[in-house]
């Protein structure tokens, strides 16, 4: 709700601070005085274009603030949440403008782009018939207005979710099929690859173990002459085995003497004899082993080469094949896997799709039917405002399948003609000014929801209407204001006595200066206005009863 609205240096207005209610606030006076200048001060709020002008003659600057009282359930709070802006229950919009060309918006002093102010007072605020692409004019919001009406949220949430089930399986799909073409457009390497390792199964430390029979072979009679030469030495006549055997003879024959330390001794040469017979059988086993060795040196050098060109294709080294292998087959495995995951996905898709346009078309249904009764309330509505001629219809277009969204398969505009034998046409493409004014009140009586809980100020609604269509005008404008903050700028003194509020906008000359002010009216100020609405400049007894009975009606 617009609680307060403070102009400074805007045209006429030198300074003024107007206290606005909740109902149905009229705002009158004589041609001249102001009152374009306080939608021109809105116009600002809502994120009008900046026009220098408006600058009031010898001022430098000038700043529009408008003050909106908000509950924790307003729609606006996810989007000033999402600029970052403090609040508590309060908003507070200001335009300030200065006479070298600058300008600023802000929104409890944080400072936002005119768009994000667009933004925001979208929720707040609606002046009628003055933007082409905004509040009913806007062909966009039609949809949701309709289903307002409709009041069938099951079908919206159950079209809503099966949407989403079949947004949220196409992206995996898209993701599955993505990572199943990268594996595609490897799978013939892969498979080829891990065959040739299979094939070669390699082992852990295989290479070292195949450089040192590498260098064995290379040295093989070096080696085996060396062993022979070492196993002469410790088994021949006087060799290591001889000598120390008989080592063992002379210290046993000392026993029988008592020598000190003798068993230690003998006990040491056992040692060394056993040491002896670990080398003797090395030297045995060894020389053995030479001469019944087969391998060759080729077929080392050629298994040698296979693992060092494998490790260099697939940039590892040879004792990381085992380690490769196990990661190909773990590809090889994973690209089964997806391609079975990829089906079970097309199949969910599939089920998602048929309860998508199931779910959709008794929604659509659903609408034609609730667009059947909009259409008759709306065009009953029409001849009480003095458009007896005119006409209302909701247009159904059906969406192709590829563009459907979270709202189903239609695409619904408001259409209306204003004479007879003309075209429908958007709403926001008919007349324009107060005939358009009094199509959109109608529009909104027959609405009738706090969903978007905005301020609606109308214009000119009263333009070329008099009498029992004014006062039709007016008996719609409160029943409005009963469910938004409604404000209505009028000539008429029927529309001006249903007012719940009346504020009085006229001009003043103060030290050779033109001023407009605004007061809000007692009970006698507006039996005055009424009466100066009816019979002019001069207020006779007659206009003064006239007023007194439009106010008790």
């Amino acid at each position: 709700m617009l609680k307060e609205l403070i102009v400074k240096n805007i045209v006429l207005i030198k300074s003024i601070k107007i206290e606005f209610k909740k109902g149905l606030s009229v705002l009158t006076g004589e041609t001249g005085t102001g009152k374009s200048i306080l939608l021109d001060s809105l116009g600002l709020i809502v994120g009008n274009r900046v026009d220098f002008n408006l600058i009031r003659h010898g001022e430098t600057d000038a700043s529009v603030t408008a003050i909106f009282q908000i509950d924790e359930k307003h729609p606006v709070i996810k989007v000033i949440q999402k600029y970052d802006i403090e609040f508590e229950n309060e908003l507070i919009i200001r335009r300030q403008i200065k006479s070298d060309g600058k300008s600023k918006c802000l929104v409890n002093d944080t400072i936002i782009t005119r768009n994000a102010l667009i933004e925001i007072s979208d929720y707040l605020i609606e002046i009628q018939g003055q933007f082409e692409d905004r509040g009913l004019l806007d062909i966009k919001t039609h949809l949701s207005l309709l289903d307002d009406f409709s009041n069938h949220c099951k079908l919206i949430d159950d079209t809503k979710y099966s949407f989403n089930e079949m947004k949220k399986l196409k992206t995996f799909i898209k993701e599955t099929e993505k990572k199943e073409q990268e594996l595609n457009d490897d799978s013939e390497w892969i498979k080829v690859s891990l065959n040739q390792l299979i094939i070669l199964d390699p082992k852990t430390g295989e290479e070292t173990e195949l450089n040192q029979a590498k260098q064995l072979l290379s040295n093989r009679e070096k080696i085996y002459n060396s062993i022979i030469k070492a196993k002469s030495i410790i088994e021949d006549e006087n060799g290591l085995e001889d000598l120390i055997n008989k080592l063992l003879k002379e210290l046993d024959d000392l026993k029988s003497y008592e020598q000190p330390n003798l068993d230690e001794a003998i006990d040491s040469i056992y040692r060394a004899k056993a040491e002896i017979e670990e080398l003797k059988i090395f030297a045995n086993k060894k020389s053995t082993d030479l001469n019944e060795k087969t391998d060759d040196l080729e077929t080392i050098d050629d298994r040698l080469h296979e693992l060092r060109s494998q490790a260099r294709k697939h940039k590892c080294e040879v004792d990381d094949l085992i380690k490769i292998k196990i990661e190909l087959e773990e590809k090889l495995e994973k690209l089964n896997k997806n391609s079975s995951n990829l089906n079970d996905l097309r199949e969910q898709h599939n089920k998602a799709k048929e309860n998508f346009v199931l779910n959709s078309k008794l929604l659509s249904e659903s609408r034609k039917n609730s667009a059947i009764r909009l259409s008759k309330k709306i065009n009953n509505e029409l001849p009480y405002l003095k458009l007896e001629n005119a006409n209302f219809e909701v247009k159904f277009e059906e969406i192709d399948f590829d563009n459907c969204s979270i709202n189903g398969i239609d695409k619904v505009t408001f259409l209306a003609s204003t004479n007879n034998g003309m075209d429908k046409k958007p709403i926001n493409k008919i007349a324009s000014g107060g005939e358009l004014s009094r199509f959109l009140l109608a529009i909104k009586v027959v609405l009738e929801t706090e969903i978007q809980n905005r301020t609606i100020i109308f214009d000119e609604i009263d333009s070329g209407i008099g009498g029992s269509a004014a006062n039709a005008v007016g008996l719609r404008l409160a029943k409005l204001g009963k469910t938004y903050q409604t404000m209505v700028v009028t000539h008429s003194p029927q529309v001006t006595s249903k007012g719940h509020n009346h504020y009085l906008i006229k001009k003043e000359d103060i030290q050779n200066k033109t001023i407009s002010n605004v007061t809000e009216l007692n009970v006698n100020e507006r039996v005055e206005e009424i009466a100066r609405m009816v019979s002019g400049q001069s207020i006779t007894n007659e206009a003064r009863e006239a007023a007194q009975k439009l106010l008790d009606n």
